[in-house]
């Protein structure tokens, strides 16, 4: 089991406006250019999924008529386990456009892991996320989640996290800012 790090989940919680300016240049560059590295990037900043579930993402996995993706999840080490969770209108445009422009049929991503985090860095670059590292994106994700819906359960359900020890340690950082007054008068 890989153990978070706390300081690391603390860096990127002090830096979730870089994260959501980030995500609207993802989305404009990823809608408007459809290119592999934005959508690839976008698609984890958009979901929390991990790197490797969103490679083994296909075209039968997306069903556009109920705006919902079916993940296989891969931590579980099972090969017949999947959840299935709706997708953001943004996501969907994104994925319809780059499967349409590029004439995709399989998989969304057919790069090795190795390229998709060097095409996921590429990105970063251009939209400023500079230091980050592809799974930073997941643990983004989480803090906002907690941040906007208050409910470890839900979050816990939605990002397949075994135990609730992790996202404690995300709650906890989150925690931080809950504890200041909203109003400094």
């Amino acid at each position: 089991m890989v153990k978070t790090n706390v300081e690391e989940v603390r860096q990127v919680y002090l830096t979730l406006d870089a994260y959501r300016n980030a995500m609207e240049k993802l989305y404009r560059l990823a809608y408007q250019r459809s290119e592999r590295r934005y959508v690839l990037t976008y698609t984890l900043g958009a979901t929390g999924r991990r790197i490797s579930e969103v490679l083994e993402l296909t075209t039968r996995d997306i069903d556009f008529e109920r705006r919902q993706i079916t993940w296989r999840i891969l931590k579980k080490r099972r090969p017949d386990y999947y959840v299935t969770l709706p997708m953001s209108t943004k996501l969907e445009d994104v994925l319809r456009r780059y499967i349409v422009l590029n004439g995709i049929s399989d998989k969304l991503f057919p790069v090795s892991r190795q390229q998709a985090w060097l095409d996921v860095k590429r990105a970063f670059k251009e939209v400023g996320l500079y230091g980050w590292k592809p799974h930073y994106l997941r643990h983004a994700f989480i803090l906002m989640a907690l941040v906007e819906k208050n409910t470890i359960e839900q979050v816990r359900r939605w990002t397949q996290h075994s135990s609730y020890r992790e996202l404690l340690e995300y709650a906890r950082v989150v925690g931080m800012e809950l504890d200041r007054p909203l109003v400094p008068w």
